[in-house]
């Protein structure tokens, strides 16, 4: 193995038991952060594991090999629980949680009796396995990918779905959207692809060669160092405050059941919303919420978020960035605003990210911001 792996290799163990208890002990979203650290700790072990097999310690500590067999299994509900924490599906961890892990406590037992093996007769066992197919092990070998990302394609789901929910109430969610979260599982699902592909080439070539579980663990590796920055650089942008989540949930949970309006109520307070929308053009504050809205409005975030849905058939967050929109449009014709560059005019219509401005003028003009504009240069 090239020196310059086994150093990224060595790097990435380190790296992942330092962020690991870094992590366990971050006081902010806690049970979210501890679910993350014990992940970190156990892809840390794993890449130990197959590190210490590379250097074959397993001919002097043959209970080591294979040590970590069922701890692929792990990471799929990991991260899955993980994702239901951090968007407040579940509020802590609870015990039920542990039923993700019966096919990691499956594998194990499938695999005990090799530790009850003599210290020979696990040599031979080693040696059996190095050189002979082992079908019972190749096919738990196939589950790993498929059970891996199956739990990322359910994570990804509560994702889109909370992103979805967060646009009832807010109108930016670019602090909110979770997009570390996002790239979190995303860069699961491409080692799991890559774990797909180099068991696929083990079949195929019929090799057993651990140079396989390094080409694996080498993207492990990488992976750590990703989960490292976002870690250090990017939680803090999941500390949605437990009020608005909650606030969130309750609305998604009652919808309109217990509504008090009336079809009269509906209109007349969609008049006054699009009076005060004319006037006071509230849109323009970038931070603007449901909440703040009501309160000009003098009713409750429930009623007005009935009132947008019914009157206009929009979310609170579509809404919105339809007036932003419209003032662009405005702005952009204006020769006043002639020497502004895309950017500053978006920021002066209530934008407050690049990335959001081109998604949502695109989503609701179906053109760029630039094309609009040059048919009024």
């Amino acid at each position: 193995m090239p020196q310059i792996i086994v150093n990224i290799i060595q790097l990435a163990i380190v790296q992942g038991i330092l962020l690991s208890l870094l992590l366990y002990l971050k006081k902010e979203n806690r049970h979210a952060n501890r679910v993350l650290s014990v992940a970190i700790l156990i892809l840390s072990l794993d890449i130990l594991c197959i590190y210490l097999s590379q250097m074959r310690i397993y001919e002097k500590y043959p209970f080591l090999f294979g040590f970590n067999v069922g701890y692929p299994f792990i990471y799929g509900p990991i991260f899955y629980i993980y994702t239901l924490l951090v968007t407040r599906r579940e509020g802590k961890f609870k015990p039920k949680l542990l039923l993700h892990f019966i096919p990691f406590v499956v594998v194990y037992l499938y695999a005990s009796p090799f530790y009850l093996l003599s210290h020979d007769e696990k040599l031979l066992k080693i040696n059996e396995y190095m050189t002979q197919l082992q079908w019972d092990m190749e096919i738990i070998s196939i589950f790993k990918p498929i059970h891996g990302i199956l739990y990322t394609w359910l994570s990804l789901r509560i994702i889109t779905e909370f992103s979805e929910r967060l646009k009832i109430s807010f109108s930016n969610i670019d602090k909110k959207k979770l997009d570390w979260l996002k790239f979190l599982i995303m860069s699961t699902m491409i080692v799991w692809v890559v774990v797909a592909i180099v068991i696929l080439a083990g079949l195929i070539l019929g090799s057993h060669d651990i140079l396989f579980n390094v080409i694996i663990y080498f993207f492990i590796s990488i992976f750590i160092y990703a989960i490292g920055y976002g870690a250090l650089n990017h939680a803090e942008a999941l500390n949605q405050t437990e009020l608005e989540i909650d606030a969130i949930q309750d609305q998604i949970r009652d919808k309109y059941e217990k509504s008090n309006l009336r079809d009269e109520d509906i209109i007349r307070l969609k008049d006054e919303l699009l009076e005060i929308m004319r006037t006071k053009k509230l849109f323009l504050k970038n931070d603007l919420t449901l909440g703040n809205l009501a309160d000009e409005l003098g009713i409750t975030n429930h009623n007005l978020s009935e009132v947008i849905s019914k009157a206009f058939n929009k979310n609170f967050y579509d809404l919105i960035n339809t007036y932003r929109v419209e003032e662009f449009k405005e702005l952009v014709k204006n020769p006043d605003y002639s020497h502004y560059s895309l950017l500053a005019v978006a920021f002066e219509s209530g934008f407050s990210s690049k990335s959001s401005f081109n998604t949502i003028f695109k989503k609701f003009t179906e053109t760029t911001p630039s094309e609009y504009r040059k048919q009024f240069a």
